[in-house]
Parts: structure tokens; sequence; C-alpha cells
């Protein structure tokens, strides 16, 4: 109203406007169906070409932003070596959460042993997580520091999880870091020497990551997002698989 009093719009362009969005309403079928029918969504999005799609956005989301030390694939590693999987949540999934990483691993002949820690962990809790990266050949810290509104830890890691994490940065082992989620963690564990991004915890995203860092597929993520005082937007290790 007030565009149209001071002169800026005139009722003459707001009805061409409306106009024009009925038109594109009735192109679209929305006059008549003005709902989406949910009963086909199943159906949909359960496919094979729909899979197979997720498959491939997931595979080219994957980025190696640091590998300081050249961990990255894992092929190079020897096949008895112990590596031991820190699962970090800050949400309610503690069971499930780190399940599909490390079965697609194991899958491929590379067994973890994974502990789980969320805000809830005891005392107890972190210190076997961090005598088990004591004993191991490789530790991989999977973060997944997802964005949950109106949570504590919202965006970061849970206290518990953090403090492991920093003391095993520090340990004997080399460390390779993972993000399911926020990429900016790296600002708060700079200490991390390999660094990978995975954008989210889908399936496809958590099977993704286990061949990339098998070294079965192709690495060509880049950063969409700069990290600030660390790497530049674009920031991508780019490696060609080793196995299949």
């Amino acid at each position: 109203r007030e565009a149209v009093r001071s002169g800026r719009l005139t009722e003459k362009r707001i009805e061409e406007s409306a106009r024009r969005i009925l038109a594109a309403k009735y192109d679209l079928g929305l006059i008549t169906q003005r709902f989406t029918p949910l009963d086909p969504i199943d159906r949909t999005v359960g496919t094979k070409d729909v899979n197979e799609l997720a498959t491939e956005i997931a595979e080219h989301a994957i980025t190696l932003v640091r590998d300081e030390d050249k961990l990255i694939p894992l092929s190079g590693l020897k096949p008895d070596a112990k590596i031991v999987n820190i699962a970090i949540t800050n949400g309610d999934d503690r069971l499930t959460i780190a399940s599909i990483f490390a079965a697609r691993m194991a899958r491929s002949g590379r067994k973890l042993d994974t502990v789980v820690l969320d805000e809830r962990s005891t005392e107890q809790e972190q210190q076997k997580a961090i005598d088990l990266a004591k004993s191991a050949d490789l530790v991989i810290a999977s973060m997944y520091g997802r964005v949950r509104s109106g949570q504590v830890n919202s965006v970061g890691l849970p206290a518990a999880g953090a403090k492991v994490l920093t003391a095993v940065i520090g340990g004997k082992a080399p460390v390779v870091g993972i993000s399911f989620g926020n990429p900016y963690l790296l600002q708060s564990f700079s200490g991390l020497r390999t660094y990978l991004v995975g954008y989210g915890d889908m399936p496809s995203l958590q099977q993704a990551m286990a061949r990339a860092v098998l070294g079965e597929i192709d690495i060509v993520g880049k950063l969409p997002i700069s990290l600030p005082g660390l790497y530049p937007r674009g920031t991508g290790i780019q490696l060609k698989a080793t196995t299949k």
C-alpha cells in the first residue's frame, strides 16, 4: 500500500504481475491440483536412477582439505593395521550414527574398532577412547557436528568428544579427521594434519567417504566456502583412485 501511495508502484503494474503469476499456476496445473500428492514419493525417491544420482553427487562432494602426512588413501596402510574410529556426535544417535561408515570400511577389508562419544559420555568412556587410540596404528576421528536448532552444541562437538579428540591429536598414532557435516570444525581442531569433509551424514555420503579414504574412487571435491585463516574457497586436494 505504501508503495502505491508513494507512486513507486501502480495498481496496473500489480494487476499485471498477479495475472502472470496466475497464468503460471494454470500452466503448471496448480489451479486444479493445489497440493502435491504424497503417495508417489516413495516410488519416485527410491528408484534406481535416484539412488545412482545420489551416489554420484556424494562421491563428487568428498573434499580432502589437508593431508600433510600423505595418509590418504589408506591403501598404503598394512593389511593388519589396527584402526580405531572415534565417532563424535552432537545428536541423539550414538547407537547408529557410525554404523554405515564402519560397515562400508569393513566391506573393503578394513575393520574398525569404533567408539561413539556424545554429550552424555562418561569419564570412563572418554578414557576408553583415549586408551584405544594409544594402541592404534591409525585413528579416524569421525565428527558428526551437524546443525541442529535448539540444541546445545548445535553446530560444534560435545565437550566430551572435543576433549578426547584434543588428547588423541597430541598422541603417537596419526589421525584422519573426517567432518560429516560442519566443514568449519578444522578451525577448532587445527592440529589435525589430515582433514576431509563429507558435508552430511546421509548414507550416500558416509559410503562415499569410506570409498574415498580407501582409494576406491577419485577425490575431486573442493571447499564451497573458505576456512578463515586456514584455507580459501576452492581448496581441495585432487587424488586418483588407487584401487577398485
